[in-house]
């Protein structure tokens, strides 16, 4: 427990029982309207007429809701995963299907672990640009920028930015058309 809060510290061990407590709120909600209020109450930025589904947060410690930003009309699925280690904007007219992942951040562990002196720790922001489509189970990597009017096929996993009005399907996701 001393190396977590050491590692950690108690300044984020705390927002970490605090976004908790508030997850566990937001997972009693019933509506999407309900849910958007509550976000908002957060910290995080909505736009009108959106629909949230029953989604997911991970490092809420770090940003908070503060680092998320969603456009007008914008839609969630089940299930979705989003990370907020680092800050995720949202732009109108976005579809997020059902358990899709959008990740911003890597860490193989505490500092010490011997990966780490391979693979560095880093957090990046990712950017879905305006009317872009993400497909049901796709995985989005920290520091992605989705261009506008880009598709991303049902379970990709998109490893780099993706220019506007281009489709990519695949793992790694690669451009198919455009």
């Amino acid at each position: 427990m001393l190396k977590i809060i050491k590692e950690v510290g108690l300044r984020r061990i705390f927002k970490y029982f605090i976004f908790s407590l508030w997850q566990l709120i937001f997972d009693l909600l019933l509506f999407s309207p309900l849910r958007i209020w509550w976000l908002r109450f957060g910290g995080a930025t909505i736009g009108k007429n959106c629909f949230i589904d029953k989604i997911d947060f991970i490092n809420l410690g770090r940003t908070g809701l503060s680092g998320l930003k969603i456009g007008d009309e914008c839609f969630l699925g089940r299930g979705v995963v989003l990370d907020l280690a680092g800050e995720i904007l949202i732009e109108k007219q976005v579809v997020i299907a059902l358990r899709t992942i959008i990740l911003t951040h890597f860490s193989a562990g505490f500092s010490d672990h011997p990966l780490l002196t391979r693979y560095k720790k880093f957090v990046k922001k990712v950017i879905l640009k305006k009317a872009c489509f993400i497909g049901a189970g796709s995985i989005i990597l920290p520091g992605v920028k989705l261009g506008e009017e880009s598709l991303v096929a049902a379970g990709a996993v998109v490893t780099k930015s993706i220019p506007s009005k281009s489709l990519v399907a695949g793992v790694p996701a690669k451009i198919k058309n455009k």
